[in-house]
């Protein structure tokens, strides 16, 4: 590989510095990183996901991608290996064995069979069964199953994955599984790209172009070809997107149109009127002609805040059809301030459904909240990878804080995971969390609340010193902010008193004997309503029931 060495040193550089923060296996490490670049997440908020240990079925993380509104999900299952040894000397070529593939089928066979028993597997994969089955009895589809291997590697030879093919020709589900290799190369660009750029390109606009102006803000309408739109593409990748509300969704019902519109030849020359087209905001842009058509532009710091769909289903047209010459798009660039630019984001991203998280971040609630943070040394992160270059124990990130918020102050952790979709979509919901009761010291407390309880299990987990199952665990952070809640209140003290929230010796008081008291008696309470009710963990935490026998118990 020709820039492997390159491509290491800044893998390693990264997994060092994640060592560094959690205090564990280098390997941990890896994982946890690997897992964060392919959800999206932060590092510190993976753990619930991973499920690598002794008996883990070959499955060292496991995630479900969960669409409340349609009532569908994905499964990701990952296998990630870092072999460090062969890259300190100068191997970047090392392949996935055929014993990965055989653990991929182990946990495929687990999960979709209802004989297995458990016997010999541990808690954590035990618990990601139960989950699964929960999710299809309450009416969810399974749409994709993506395997996913990670090594600092090139993938898995041919034969390998001759193997794997041939397993999946047999497989009812087929349709559905689909395996990715995350190599080196592929984790070096994924950490390029989350990296927020400032990108300057001269694109070229084809026929006639109209432009309007404001004294704050000016405007030019034209038309792109998909031939230049798909260069630009393949030269920056998803950088283009970064200020866009969400990614590419994939090949779902409205880009699965958008695809076949580029790509059919009694349509693609409609595609024009068909599509909503490409939205662009940037700092400048500047004409490099006179002429009324067929000129080019130079775009200044510019970002696609409307249109990754049209991008990326475009350039799969491409990749599928080898002729999209025909193809002309509606493009829209606007030089506008960051207020602005915020403003078209929101209103032109309807092509398709939104989450409602996303179009909450423009909101002017979520920007008092990010200018009051940011006066007291902290990072409010309104969209996902906004502050990617701070200090992660400075970053507060909008939805956890909902999270956090709905479990400790509205008594409600059993729909702070298992409800998410209600915490922005609903509006009773979202404006009883984000309101101007909603102060940073409240905000900064919870941040702070949570960071230690999660370090703490952690260490716990580390020492084996747990005596409940680790998927037990897992659910219970949000009902430990309930009940130390109930616990200051109990103790007299007004959590609402700014003053009370910035003493430094709350958090202090709280070590690994009081958080193992708290889990002690969820995990009582939670035992209790399990045999009484015939419940599974995934079910019983999901319970508003456990939340009032833990308050009526404590």
């Amino acid at each position: 590989m020709k820039y492997g060495k390159l491509y290491y040193d800044q893998i390693r550089a990264r997994v060092h510095r994640t060592n560094e923060q959690f205090s564990e296996k280098e390997s941990l490490s890896f994982l946890r990183l690997i897992i964060s670049l392919i959800i999206g997440l932060d590092i510190t908020e993976v753990d619930e996901y991973i499920t690598e240990g002794g008996d883990d079925l070959g499955s060292d993380a496991i995630y479900f991608d969960i669409n409340d509104d349609d009532k569908r999900f994905k499964l990701y299952v990952i296998q990630a290996k870092y072999n460090k040894t062969a890259c300190d000397k100068g191997v970047f070529t090392q392949n996935i064995e055929e014993e990965v593939i055989n653990k991929f089928k182990n946990i495929f066979d687990f999960f979709a069979t209802d004989t297995a028993d458990g016997v010999g597997i541990n808690d954590r994969v035990k618990g990601k069964k139960e989950e699964y089955l929960s999710l299809l009895e309450d009416g969810y589809i399974l749409d994709e199953i993506f395997f996913i291997s990670s090594n600092l590697g090139s993938g898995p030879a041919e034969n390998v994955r001759a193997t794997f093919e041939r397993w999946l020709g047999l497989n009812p589900y087929r349709d559905k599984v689909k395996y990715i290799h995350f190599g080196l190369q592929n984790i070096f660009e994924k950490l390029q790209e989350i990296e927020i750029p400032n990108i300057s390109e001269n694109i070229r606009l084809y026929g006639r172009y109209f432009e309007y102006s404001t004294p704050d803000v000016k405007g030019l309408v034209g038309t792109i070809t998909a031939t230049d739109l798909i260069k630009i593409y393949e030269r920056f990748g998803d950088k283009l997107f970064q200020q866009n509300v969400r990614y590419y969704l994939g090949e779902n019902a409205i880009n699965r149109k958008i695809i076949y519109s580029a790509g059919d030849a009694t349509r693609k020359d409609k595609f024009w009127f068909l599509n909503n087209g490409i939205t662009i905001v940037c700092e400048d842009y500047e004409k490099t002609g006179a002429q009324s058509e067929n000129i080019a532009v130079k775009l200044t710091n510019f970002n696609i805040v409307n249109g990754a769909q049209t991008t990326r289903s475009i350039s799969e047209a491409y990749k599928k059809s080898g002729n999209v010459d025909e193809v002309k798009i509606l493009l829209k660039i606007f030089k506008a301030g960051q207020d602005l630019s915020e403003q078209i984001t929101e209103s032109t991203n309807r092509q398709n459904p939104v989450n409602a998280r996303d179009i909450r971040s423009n909101d002017e609630i979520q920007r008092l909240i990010e200018k009051s943070l940011k006066d007291r040394g902290f990072y409010y992160q309104r969209k996902r990878n906004q502050w990617i270059n701070v200090s992660k124990d400075k970053v507060i990130d909008n939805f956890t804080l909902a999270q956090l918020y709905h479990s400790f102050y509205m008594e409600k952790p059993h729909e702070a995971r298992n409800q998410k979709a209600k915490l922005f979509g609903d509006d009773n919901v979202y404006q009883l969390i984000f309101n101007e009761y909603t102060l940073p010291e409240k905000v900064i407390f919870l941040h702070t609340l949570y960071s230690k309880i999660l370090t703490i299990l952690r260490a716990l987990k580390r020492k084996d010193a747990l005596p409940f199952p680790t998927d037990m665990i897992d659910r219970s952070k949000f009902f430990l902010l309930f009940l130390l809640k109930l616990k200051l209140e109990k103790d007299g003290k007004d959590i609402n008193d700014p003053a009370f929230l910035m003493d430094e010796n709350i958090i202090k008081m709280i070590d690994e004997d009081a958080i193992l008291e708290l889990l002690k008696v969820i995990s009582s309470q939670a035992n209790q309503l399990i045999e009484e009710k015939q419940l599974n963990t995934v079910r019983v935490f999901q319970r508003k029931e456990l939340v009032e026998n833990i308050k009526k118990n404590l």
